[in-house]
């Protein structure tokens, strides 16, 4: 075996200074590590920007700018159905005329012109005749049904305010007819002067009251009920 070399002393020196430097590094972390306090705890959480949407108990809460939903209403029906039309008259009316004292309903773009030739008196005119003029609204009915018209057929009314209007010359005339249960009320408008009336009693016709020698004007109004025809125009001298 052989021999522990001698210790040289002075390596002892060197290893003092080492190990009084650790120490001193370590002590001088500790000192400042237990120095330094604590930063406070923010006062306040940090706020949401204006514009945002705050949520609460799981319920979103909208906006101010939020624009409200419309109510729903109820549509309000307009219209007029057939069936509001009022029925006709159950009673017979005489066969005089019957004169009415309120304004005549307002002029069609329709009617005759004054230049129109004039029925003459003494004759019989079909409701066809190309001096009698009819709004859009008439249809010319010819079936089994107006057989015993004048020349079996007539002019039909379904529409309140339609209208058909003639000149004549003479001093009166007659309006002829097809009578029927659904027969609605007729105005008729001789030279301004309205009067009115429903199917008659006996007759298939409606004359006029006595008018002055000379040239009329007349107008045919559906003015209420749900139909009324013209099925012939007698001018009387």
């Amino acid at each position: 075996m052989r021999p522990r070399p001698p210790f040289d002393s002075k390596l002892l020196i060197p290893i003092a200074l080492g190990v009084v430097s650790i120490l001193g590094v370590g002590w001088i972390f500790f000192t400042n590590f237990h120095s330094e306090s604590p930063l406070p705890a923010t006062a306040e959480p940090t706020a949401f920007p204006s514009d945002s949407i705050s949520l609460e108990a799981g319920t979103l809460t909208p906006s101010p700018s939020a624009v409200p939903a419309l109510e729903e209403t109820t549509p309000i029906a307009t219209g007029t159905s057939p069936a509001a039309y009022p029925n006709p008259p159950t009673e017979t009316l005489p066969s005089v005329s019957t004169m009415i004292t309120e304004n005549p309903p307002a002029l069609s773009a329709t009617l005759v012109s004054d230049q129109a030739p004039s029925l003459q008196a003494g004759k019989k005119y079909d409701d066809t005749d190309p001096n009698i003029t009819y709004d859009r609204y008439w249809i010319i009915l010819k079936n089994p049904g107006t057989k015993n018209a004048y020349k079996g057929a007539l002019h039909y009314s379904a529409s309140i305010g339609n209208e058909a209007s003639f000149r004549f010359t003479g001093q009166g005339f007659y309006l002829g007819y097809q009578r029927g249960r659904n027969f609605g009320i007729v105005t008729v408008i001789i030279d301004d002067q309205p009067y009115s009336f429903h199917e008659q009693a006996f007759d298939l016709f409606w004359r006029s009251p006595q008018l002055a020698s000379g040239t009329h004007f007349v107008r045919i109004i559906h003015e209420s009920g749900e139909s009324i025809n013209l099925d012939y125009i007698e001018v009387l001298p």
